[in-house]
C-alpha cells in the first residue's frame, strides 16, 4: 500500500493529460492489479489449505455493524453482539 501511495503522489504532481501524466497513470493501475492478484492468490491458497485440513467448511456473512446498531443502549448492543456469536 505504501508503494501505491508514493506512485499516486508522483502522479498528482504531473500536469494533467501530459505525456508524463499518461505514463505515470499506468503505474498505479499496474500496482493495484498486482495487489488484487496477490490477494486473490492468497485466498485461493488459504482455501486449499483449509479444504485439505478439514472435511467441512462453513462460511457465514454476518452484518456485525447492523447487529450492533440495532440496540438502543450500549449494554443492549453488546448483549446482541454476544448473543449472535454464540452457537444455538
Amino acid at each position: 500500500m505504501e508503494r501505491i501511495r508514493v506512485i499516486q503522489r508522483a502522479l498528482s504532481r504531473k500536469r494533467f493529460l501530459s505525456g508524463n501524466w499518461l505514463k505515470a497513470k499506468r503505474k498505479p493501475a499496474k500496482e493495484h492489479e498486482y495487489l488484487k492478484d496477490f490477494r486473490r492468490d492468497l485466498f485461493f491458497k488459504l482455501g486449499f489449505l483449509l479444504a485439505e485440513e478439514y472435511d467441512l467448511l462453513v462460511l457465514e456473512d454476518l452484518n456485525v455493524q447492523g447487529l450492533i446498531q440495532r440496540g438502543e443502549t450500549k449494554k443492549r448492543r453488546w448483549m446482541r453482539l454476544y448473543d449472535s456469536s454464540s452457537p444455538s
